[in-house]
């Protein structure tokens, strides 16, 4: 279900960037950086309230592995979207760098998701402490990417 709506909303995109031919680039990839540097921002979170839910019980673990799974293939899906932009090789050199900084952001909160993942399934100490690490480190790159200040 997440994947074919993904999948549409994606298909939207294009067809309605496609139509507008007349649209100024700057402003069009300008708009798409702030969305892509919002979803970066909103799942890191996103994974952050799961994580807090979970501990305070309000979900069980199959339900919060189900919610972290659907985190993790919409994440993999958007990296590997930024990916393919990248290797077709038409985007500036500035716009090219920015999307691969987005990547290696998108790794690091694959890595927070996937090691609150590992937390959930075992509830071990040392799981929650990667867990905790991971977070801390996503989120400082994310700052990085958006240019956010302390």
């Amino acid at each position: 279900m997440t994947s074919k709506l993904l999948l549409a909303l994606l298909s939207t995109l294009l067809l309605a960037t496609a139509s507008v031919q007349a649209a100024d680039d700057t402003v069009l990839l300008n708009t798409l950086g702030y969305t892509t540097g919002q979803s970066v921002l909103l799942t890191h979170m996103a994974v952050g309230t799961l994580a807090d839910a979970f501990v305070g019980k309000t979900y069980k673990s199959d339900q919060a592995t189900t919610f972290i799974n659907t985190y993790i293939n919409v994440t993999k899906g958007m990296k590997d979207q930024m990916k393919k932009l990248v290797d077709e090789g038409t985007l500036s050199k500035s716009d090219s760098q920015f999307v691969e900084n987005t990547i290696d952001v998108l790794d690091l909160v694959l890595r927070e998701a996937n090691d609150l993942k590992d937390y959930i399934s075992s509830g071990k100490q040392a799981d929650a402490q990667a867990y905790d690490s991971s977070r801390k480190k996503a989120l400082k790159e994310i700052k990085t990417l958006l240019s956010i200040k302390d």
